[in-house]
């Protein structure tokens, strides 16, 4: 398999592109920085402009080309800080990953070049480790999930859960709109690649792998927010159960303060000790309150 450069090494690429090596090349770029890609690696106008076409502000449509030597398409990786915007470039000589984040991605992705691979397998593998540290991404959510199921019965921090769980659903929703559109376009990106000029044949049908891994994560965040859905439902329910037990203690309560509230004749003058206003006072609230405890409870009990 291919050597992997890290930066634009202008001796090291002349010198693989006359050996006729095929090689990945990870370059983080600025928008001053188009020239110089194509004078390296020979990137014509046409192939140049949707390489450098990064950022949230551009559609997608413009960020895709095809030709004869060249495809050129969006994709994401994720890091500790988030969503990674890079561009690839596919040519019968080399792949390029144009990117402007920091970072240098053969490191970020720990990719491994086993000896005896195709060229195809590289690009491959590329891309995986992409969709591998999207997988990576939603593991950690699916984990603050399970600890927040395993916590739910902890009244006192229903704030924070509740706070949190905005925040997960936040980050699933991130998740999904970065990965979603790869799963529309990449069926037309793995026939192209299978057509660039002087790109090493393989049969191993790799790219249908990575589209069907797409298939898989969407399918997956999908099921963690379905999930974080029927959590919050879950929490609703209790909290609504709870608002409904407290109304029914003090419903009796109020009947036997507006009971006595009343000023009948009969009551004024034999309710006046302090053992009538023990018993029929406190002790029928407090015989109103039990009953409806235990009823409660009986409620709530199973079988």
């Amino acid at each position: 398999m291919g050597e992997i450069l890290r930066g634009l090494d202008r001796e090291r690429i002349a010198s693989l592109r006359a050996a006729g090596t095929f090689f990945w090349v990870d370059v983080p770029v600025a928008p001053q920085s188009a020239g110089e890609l194509g004078e390296v690696l020979g990137i014509p106008e046409h192939a140049l402009e949707p390489l450098m076409a990064l950022g949230p502000g551009v559609h997608r449509a413009s960020k895709f080309h095809v030709d004869a030597d060249h495809v050129v398409f969006p994709f994401t990786c994720f890091d500790e800080h988030g969503a990674i915007e890079v561009h690839l470039l596919v040519s019968g000589e080399y792949l390029l990953t144009a990117h402007t984040a920091p970072v240098s991605l053969p490191d970020l992705l720990e990719i491994e070049a086993p000896a005896g691979r195709s060229e195809q397998y590289l690009i491959y593998a590329v891309l995986e480790a992409m969709v591998v540290s999207a997988f990576a991404q939603l593991a950690d959510v699916e984990d603050e999930i399970e600890k927040l199921q395993a916590d739910a019965l902890d009244l006192r921090t229903a704030r924070i859960r509740n706070d949190t769980l905005r925040g997960i659903t936040a980050q699933l929703t991130r998740l999904r709109r970065e990965v979603a559109p790869q799963r529309g376009t990449f069926d037309r990106v793995a026939d192209e690649i299978g057509r660039v000029e002087g790109l090493e044949s393989d049969s191993e049908r790799y790219f249908d792998r990575i589209a069907d891994q797409i298939n898989r994560l969407v399918d997956a965040i999908d099921a963690a927010a379905d999930a974080v859905t029927r959590f919050m439902d879950l929490r609703l329910n209790e909290t609504t159960y709870w608002l409904t037990v407290v109304a029914t203690v003090f419903l009796p309560l109020t009947f036997v303060t507006g009971f006595f509230g009343m000023n009948f004749a009969w009551m004024i003058k034999h309710l006046t000790s302090p053992l009538a206003f023990l018993l029929l006072g406190v002790g029928g609230c407090t015989l109103g309150v039990l009953v409806t405890l235990i009823a409660v409870r009986r409620r709530g009990a199973p079988g």
